[in-house]
Formats: C-alpha cells, sequence, structure tokens
C-alpha cells in the first residue's frame, strides 16, 4: 500500500478509491484509532502544564493584571511559542517532518538568518543546551515551590522531556576510532529501488545541465568508489519488482522457484517460499555475523519477506490498516510533532515505520549511528541498506528536485512525475495516456530521476565517510547495486518497471559495483546475474553456499583467479499494473490492480491477489532470454498460445526490430532454451544453447 500512497505524491492521506473502502467498512477501527490517540494528549497535557507553570509564575508576579484570565490567556501562549519552538527544532533534527509548503518554509527562513559559518554550534546551543538548561530551571522551580513533591514532579517531568526529546542522543556522542579486529570482512549491500545502471555517471549518463551543483555529475561518490572497485556492465534481475527481485538476491533463486511471483502474495505462499528457501543472511549467521536490513519504504517488503535478517529496521508495507493507523496518526499534528522520538515509538510504534518520517536521509542516519557498534564490539556485520530516492515518482528535496531540469519549466511535472492514483489503481490505459506526453515533459521526467540518482548518491557518501570514521572501511566490502531500473521513455516503453520486455532491457539492467579492500579496480562487459550475488558474498565470507541456490559465485572474476565469461539472462515480468501492447498479439485480459487483489483481514489485512487470479497471472507473464547479442521475448497470446519475438541487441539495443522470420537458426535454440527454463525450471548456458558459438 505504501508504494500505492507514494505513487500518488505520499501525503499519507485518503483520498482514492481506498479512502471510500476505509470509511465505508472500517469506520469502527479509524474510531478505535482516534480513541488511543487521548492518552498521548493527556500527557502533553500533563508535559505542558509542568513546563508552562514556572514561565506563567514569574510573568503574573510582574504583571498588574492577575486576573483568571490574563493567567490563562500567558498559558496558551506560553504554550504557543514552546510548541512553536519544538516545530522549529524539526528543522536542525527532524527535517523531514516539516513538508514544502508556505507553513513550514516560514520555519526554515527562521533559521536562514544565522550564517552558515556558525550554524553547527549555534544550532547545538539552541536546540540542544537550551532545552538543558531551561529544563534544569524548571525543575529547581519546582522543588523550591513543592519541597519533596517538587523532586516527584521534576523527576517525572525529565523522564517524560528526555524521552520526547530523544535521550538516545547522549549515547550517540561517543566517537569510536578503533580498527576492526575481526578478521571476516563486514559486508554491506546498498541499493536504490529503480537505480538504473546507465544512468549512473559512470555508467554514461551525463545531463546536459552543468551549472552549480549540476557540474558534479548525477553520481559522483559511486563513480569515485567505481573507479577502485569491479564493476560489471551488465548485470540483471530477473524479475523487475522490488519484493520478488530482493528475494531473488538474498535466496539466489529465480521467481519461479522461490514462488514469489508477484507484490501480493498471500499468507501460503510467502510462508510457502520461507520453508523452500535458504536465505543469505541465514548462512552468514553460522559464520558469526550480525545481521540487518535498514531502509525506507521501498525496503517495507522485508515486512513481509524477512529473508533471516536478525534486525529490520524498514517502512511498514501494504497492510491496509497500518495504512489507515497512520493516516489518521497524521491528522492530528501534535503526535508526530513530539513522540517521532524512541518515548513515542514505545507508545506508538507505527510512528517509527511512517513513510513520510522515514525518508533516505532517516535511513542514512540510522546506518551512522548502528556503524559505531560494529566498531566497539568488533564483530563482523551484513547489511542490506536499500533506498526509495529514484523510485517513481521521483519526488527530492531540494536541491536534488532542481538540479538537473530547465529552471523555466512551469509544468505539471514540477516536482515530482503527476500522478492520478484512481487511475493507476483502477484503469488499464496509461500506456496510452503516458505515450502522450510531449518531450519537453518527458525531459523534465529525466531531470527529476536525476536528481533523485543524485540525492542517493549523497547517501551513499555518508555512509562511506562513517565507515571511515569508525575505522571500518579498510575491513568491509561495499556493494552498490538495486532490485531494478525503470523505463525512462526509451523506444517502445513509457515509464514504470517489471511490466513489459518491450524496447531493450532497462528496466532490468542493475548497478552492480562491488569494492573489495585489496582487490585491483577493473570494469567487466560479461553480464552476471543478481541471483549471483549471494554465492559471491558467500565465497567472500568464507561460507558454504547451499546446493538449492541457483546462482554463480563470480568471486574468481573479482580476485582474477578464473575467466570472465556471459552469463545468460532469464527474466518474467511482474504484477500487470498495465498490459503494455505487443504488435500483432492479442494479450489475455486482465482486471485493474483494485480488482485483482483484495485486503485479507487474516493476514494482517494485507493486500493480496484474490485466488481466481492466481494462474490467470502467471500465465499472462511474459518471459525472457538474453544471451551477448540476442534477446528472445515470450508473450503468451489470448487463445492459450505462446508468440515469440527476437532481437538483436548488438545493432538494435531497443529491439525495435523484430527478427523471427530472418533469424530462424537464432530463434530455434534460444525458443528451446527458453521454454526448458519456462516449463522445466532448468537453466542452459549460452554453450548450451550455441554449442558451435553465439552467432552475432
Amino acid at each position: 500500500m505504501q508504494a500505492i500512497i507514494r505513487l500518488a505524491g505520499g501525503s499519507g492521506s485518503m483520498d482514492n478509491k481506498f479512502a471510500s473502502l476505509a470509511k465505508d467498512e472500517y469506520m469502527g477501527f479509524l474510531i478505535g484509532q482516534n480513541l488511543m490517540l487521548i492518552p498521548a494528549y493527556l500527557l502533553l497535557a500533563v508535559a505542558g502544564a509542568l513546563l508552562v507553570q514556572p514561565l506563567a509564575s514569574f510573568w503574573t508576579k510582574r504583571s498588574k493584571f492577575r486576573a483568571a484570565w490574563a493567567v490563562a490567556l500567558r498559558a496558551l501562549l506560553l504554550t504557543g511559542i514552546i510548541d512553536g519552538y519544538c516545530t522549529l527544532r524539526l528543522v536542525d533534527t527532524r527535517p523531514y517532518f516539516l513538508h514544502d509548503n508556505a507553513f513550514s518554509n516560514s520555519y526554515y527562513g527562521m533559521l536562514d538568518v544565522i550564517p552558515n559559518a556558525i550554524r553547527p554550534q549555534s544550532f547545538f546551543q539552541l536546540f540542544h543546551v537550551l532545552p538543558v538548561l531551561f529544563l534544569i530551571g524548571v525543575g529547581i522551580w519546582h522543588i523550591q515551590r513543592h519541597g519533596k513533591r517538587g523532586w516527584i514532579t521534576a523527576g517525572a517531568l525529565s523522564l517524560i522531556v528526555l524521552g520526547i526529546f530523544g535521550y538516545q542522543e547522549i549515547g550517540n556522542l561517543r566517537k569510536p576510532t578503533i580498527e576492526s579486529a575481526h578478521d571476516a570482512p563486514n559486508i554491506i549491500i546498498i541499493g536504490s529501488d529503480s537505480l538504473r545502471a546507465d544512468q549512473l555517471g559512470v555508467g554514461g549518463n551525463h545531463p546536459t545541465r552543468k551549472d552549480g551543483l549540476a557540474a558534479a555529475g548525477v553520481s559522483p561518490v559511486i563513480d569515485r568508489l567505481a573507479e577502485k572497485s569491479t564493476r560489471f556492465e551488465n548485470c540483471y534481475t530477473p524479475i523487475a519488482s522490488t519484493l520478488e527481485s530482493g528475494t531473488s538476491l538474498m535466496t539466489s533463486e529465480y521467481p519461479q522457484s522461490h514462488g514469489l511471483r508477484q507484490m501480493y502474495p498471500n499468507r501460503q505462499t510467502v510462508e510457502k517460499t520461507q520453508k523452500s528457501t535458504i536465505p543469505l543472511a541465514d548462512v552468514l549467521k553460522k559464520k558469526g555475523y550480525s545481521t540487518a536490513a535498514i531502509g525506507d519504504w521501498c525496503a517495507g517488503y522485508y515486512h513481509v519477506m524477512p529473508l533471516g535478517f536478525d534486525d529490520i529496521s524498514v517502512s511498514s508495507f501494504d497492510s491496509f490498516k497500518i495504512y489507515m493507523s497512520q493516516a489518521v496518526v497524521m491528522a492530528h499534528f501534535e503526535i508526530p510533532l513530539y513522540f517521532d522520538n524512541p518515548l513515542g515509538y514505545k507508545i506508538f510504534p507505527q510512528l517509527g515505520a511512517f513513510a513520510e518520517f522515514v525518508t533516505p536521509e532517516v535511513v542514512t542516519k540510522r546506518v551512522e549511528d548502528r556503524l559505531a557498534d560494529p566498531a566497539i564490539h568488533r564483530k563482523p556485520f551484513f547489511w542490506h541498506v536499500f533506498y526509495s530516492c529514484t523510485h517513481l515518482p521521483y519526488r527530492s528535496q531540494e536541491p536534488y528536485c532542481s538540479m538537473f531540469g530547465d529552471p523555466n519549466y512551469r509544468g505539471a511535472n514540477q516536482t515530482g512525475v503527476d500522478f492520478d492514483i484512481n487511475t493507476f489503481i483502477g484503469g488499464t490505459d496509461l500506456e496510452s495516456k503516458w505515450k502522450a506526453l510531449p518531450p519537453e515533459e518527458v525531459s523534465q521526467i529525466r531531470s527529476l530521476y536525476d536528481g533523485c540518482t543524485r540525492q542517493f548518491d549523497t547517501c551513499v557518501g555518508r555512509i562511506l565517510a562513517s565507515l571511515k570514521a569508525n575505522g571500518l572501511a579498510d575491513n568491509t566490502i561495499v556493494i552498490i547495486t538495486a532490485d531494478h531500473g525503470d523505463d525512462l521513455y526509451e523506444p517502445g516503453v513509457t515509464l514504470g518497471h517489471g511490466l513489459t520486455f518491450n524496447g531493450g532491457l532497462q528496466a532490468n539492467h542493475i548497478p552492480m559495483i562491488v569494492y573489495v579492500p585489496g582487490e585491483p579496480a577493473k570494469v567487466i562487459p560479461e553480464s552476471v546475474r543478481l541471483i549471483d550475488v549471494a554465492p559471491t558474498i558467500a565465497d567472500l565470507a568464507g561460507a558454504d553456499k547451499p546446493k538449492i541456490w541457483q546462482g554463480q559465485s563470480f568471486a574468481g572474476w573479482l580476485h582474477g583467479h578464473s575467466p570472465e565469461a556471459w552469463r545468460p539472462f532469464y527474466g518474467e515480468t511482474g504484477f500487470p499494473f498495465i498490459q503494455f501492447t505487443v504488435p500483432g498479439v492479442e494479450r489475455p485480459k486482465l482486471p485493474p490492480m483494485d480488482e485483482l487483489t483484495k485486503i485479507d483481514p487474516d493476514y494482517n489485512y494485507q493486500f493480496v491477489l484474490k485466488d481466481q487470479y492466481l494462474d490467470r497471472l502467471i500465465q499472462a507473464k511474459q518471459r525472457c532470454l538474453r544471451t551477448q547479442h540476442w534477446k528472445i521475448v515470450c508473450t503468451p497470446t489470448s487463445s492459450g498460445k505462446r508468440h515469440f519475438s527476437l532481437f538483436n541487441l548488438t545493432d538494435d539495443p531497443f529491439g525495435e526490430h523484430e527478427l523471427t522470420e530472418q533469424r530462424p537458426e537464432v530463434l530455434a535454440p534460444m525458443q528451446r532454451a527458453l521454454e526448458r527454463w519456462m516449463d522445466e525450471k532448468k537453466e542452459s548456458s549460452i554453450q548450451e544453447i550455441f554449442p558451435a558459438g553465439e552467432p552475432s
């Protein structure tokens, strides 16, 4: 569900078809969620009264107006000042909480008067030292005024305020500088949803705008890391959909083998996958690794499929009740304002997983905070850090939002892709609508994507800097990758991912940059697959690889111990939000998303695919096989047959010229190999497909 919210613009408000469902069938739940907020308001009232009382008393003693109405008015004014101060403090401590609107911009404007050179010291004094001094003063006042009862009041107030202001900050003051003592390498995978390999600077993306901050390009940090790493020019995911691709990454199995074929699996499917797979995290834990998945709403699939991690710190995902609960809390401004902290998470657990709060900046801060622990405890770690930066609708904060776009652009896609949520979940005609966009809108959308890529690059830079600061850089393997790419109006496609194998393979083509300390840098053009990553990491960590894993390690390529060779890419499409047109093919008809799915109250109110569509959806999938030079696509027809299209990617990278009739000697062996993989779940190597060598 979070994916749908963020596609629509991400306010968290229920203003689409699901809002009607919530009001019609879950009104009792919504009322109950509102009633659960009463204790929070009571707690705030008590804390506010204890804080305001000394100030109001001091003011009243020095005023000639001492009537009850005057005291009440002063208390109200002082409460407003404290509330405004707490909101202002968020600009420094939690900027993700404030939205980009006139109300929020006024707070940013207040702090702009402080020169940049003295901002860190000023903010520390204003937002850290001042609250402590104020709290001490209030405590002393209560003790002097009420004696023994004042001590109790001061103690209670201290606990409340320290909880609200974040007592964990005390622990974050430590700055470990020790070196890692263990021999096993730390391993961290850093990815961004929908990040395309060819849209990085090192992948060949160099936007025309080069003024100001844009002069550094879309990925300066990642580009520098790639210069000392092994970079694979051709890495592919077997399915361009996050849940399924993420499961393939961690289990080294194709979707048709691990069982997750679309993004709304039911309980039975998830439980079956958990029982039949062996995740990489489980393998590494046997070697003494601590494991964690850290991310925002795009990493929410780890709540559906934990995949063996000890610690999962991500946003919640696809539970309709969580969606409604978060919408309720967001409607009460004071609750997230004062309870977006460790104390608040104990009272309102949903706050810690809010998509609105857990932004890329928050994820990065969480990673920075965690990196102190491995340095101190000297235990190897395996983490997957996964961001939403480059996911549709390509919204990012300034300066990234406008960094690469036309400064004179004022259209509907200025801050993100203009998106109609009701059309997306209830319609099937988006292909024609998206194709109708004029060139200037396409250019703006691409510039938004570039800005999002730069935002991810900044996050990577902070993590790399933290690794170095904590003495971990020389013993940490860093992998930059993604779950899938995105179509960006290349020939034959519009927007999205996992929807079609029309055009090129940019939606399945992902970065694979592997930094292994001490290994020489190199660029490898031969292909690898996302399912090859787990076996590679196992080899690098000295762990045994489960026999059921389908991927092949490329650790030997990193060390230079084995020759590189092209590996076949086998893939399938995901959930059919759009069924793209295939020339000459009448495809099986499927209804829109809101008819394909339902809410399962017996499965944590998850969105799941309706039982009657389980087989139909899989039967309607496109499948693909790519070798070094060729791509073959299988498209099921409405009559139950299979239509095959053949393309030469060397001469025709976007698949604009179909060669089925012209090259039957290529079509026949590739069709046999693809059908063998589809029907028997058996992969054929390129040498097996073309024993005499692959024709060009």
